[in-house]
């Protein structure tokens, strides 16, 4: 039976489902990650051992993210992504209770392991949506979770104030856990197949060496097929990940030691991101459809080095921060949905499993909360390299990894500026 088209507004469909899903995500299991840094410290760790456990996390997504892209283009998405959320929702036992900062990595790894089904969900999502609407669409999908958020980061924080990082971490994963069973069971019982049934093919799961053979020979081939284009986006998306990486696990370790902002302010400040992207987000996605993407990206990316020296330089107490995050939230309001719809727009239906797979969904955006940007295989290495930097450069001065980003994201912006383009055809 076919399942049926339930929405609200313009959300129909797969489209209503996955954004509830991930209002979910926002309500429970986003409100730990702003905070593992400090958990990897109270169980003991070094701001070394937090780019360890971040690094370990990057490399484990060089194992089964081709898999993902691979079975979602040839045998469907939507058994993918329903099997692998249960599983994601067990990865955030390890972490709950974990008795030193050791057993971290193994929860680190084995999260980010079983994760490979994340760009699907973004494929889905474009392939859900009208082409050349997709700026529009994009910006409503991610703003509305994000404002559900907004109370989310007074938990977290309060939690950590009152009881502790500890009690309120394993508290926080436990919650993670139940809410992560309830929207895998949500995805099995209503999203409804986006790859058309007579490209489906059978896949035979029990030859496990064929299918990975299978599965990263695919790889290549599809990294050979991309256009200039997306080739340029997957050499941005390359260096954003890096320079954003080295200093993203630091920001927090960085305001609550040298600055003095309690965990309870910095919370706050996931509040100012997610409303201001949902005021913004139906202007956003509809400037992003009618002007193009590279009018509205290259202005903001060239303020994205700014905001490292901004915080080093400028930000003293908690008002100075939430107004950077402020103008930080209004470039991510046109950064992230911009990125994903040039993705989308420029790759075919049946190719945007594995395309997303290599090269991430387009997550882009700059973000002091360590939230991370959207995998794909092309990005782990320079993921884990970066964190392993980030935590050597903080142990020699705490400064070091800000300003490798604005220098990092200086280059990426110059790229962007000379390599970016809006494509020529759009795909369904």
């Amino acid at each position: 039976m076919e399942k049926q088209e339930f929405g609200i507004g313009k959300l129909r469909g797969n489209l209503f489902w996955l954004v509830l899903c991930q209002c979910i995500w926002q309500f429970t299991t986003n409100i730990p990650r702003p905070y593992l840094p400090l958990y990897i410290e109270e169980l003991g760790g070094t701001p070394s051992d937090i780019g360890l456990v971040n690094s370990v996390s990057a490399i484990a997504g060089l194992f089964l993210y081709p898999i993902g892209g691979y079975v979602a283009d040839k045998s469907g998405r939507v058994k993918l992504i329903s099997i692998a959320t249960f599983l994601y929702a067990f990865s955030f036992l390890p972490f709950a209770f974990a008795p030193q900062w050791e057993w971290l990595v193994f929860a680190s790894f084995f999260q980010q392991l079983v994760l490979f089904y994340s760009p699907i969900l973004t494929v889905v999502m474009a392939d859900s949506m009208i082409a050349g609407k997709r700026g529009e669409g994009f910006a409503l999908a991610i703003s509305l979770p994000a404002a559900i958020g907004v109370v989310s980061p007074f938990i977290g924080g309060f939690l950590v104030d009152a009881w502790g990082i500890i009690p309120a971490m394993r508290l926080i994963y436990n919650i993670g856990f139940g809410a992560g069973i309830l929207v895998a069971s949500i995805r099995m019982f209503t999203l409804k197949e986006t790859l058309d049934p007579s490209r489906i093919e059978k896949i035979n799961f029990r030859n496990f060496p064929k299918l990975i053979r299978d599965s990263y020979l695919s790889l290549v081939e599809t990294i050979k097929w991309m256009p200039n284009l997306i080739k340029m986006l997957a050499i941005i998306q390359i260096l954003q990940v890096f320079f954003n990486g080295v200093s993203g696990a630091f920001w927090i370790v960085y305001a609550t030691s040298l600055i003095g902002i309690s965990a309870t302010s910095w919370g706050v400040t996931s509040a100012i991101q997610g409303g201001t992207r949902l005021a913004l987000s139906q202007w956003s996605g509809k400037f992003l459809d009618k002007y193009g993407r590279r009018k509205l990206l290259i202005p903001f990316l060239a303020i994205v080095p700014l905001y490292p020296l901004i915080f080093l330089y400028f930000i003293k107490d908690f008002t100075g921060l939430s107004l950077m995050v402020f103008l930080m939230a209004i470039g991510n309001a046109f950064l992230m949905p911009g990125f994903q719809s040039l993705i989308a727009d420029a790759v075919p239906r049946e190719r945007r499993g594995r395309v997303t797979s290599a090269i991430g969904a387009g997550h882009f955006f700059i973000d002091i909360r360590s939230m991370g940007g959207g995998g794909g295989m092309l990005l782990f290495a320079p993921m884990a390299l970066a964190q392993l930097l980030g935590g050597i450069s903080y142990e020699i001065d705490p400064t070091l990894p800000f300003k490798i980003m604005s220098a990092g994201m200086t280059i990426v912006a110059v790229w962007a500026f000379f390599k970016i383009k809006d494509p020529d055809r759009l795909y369904e």
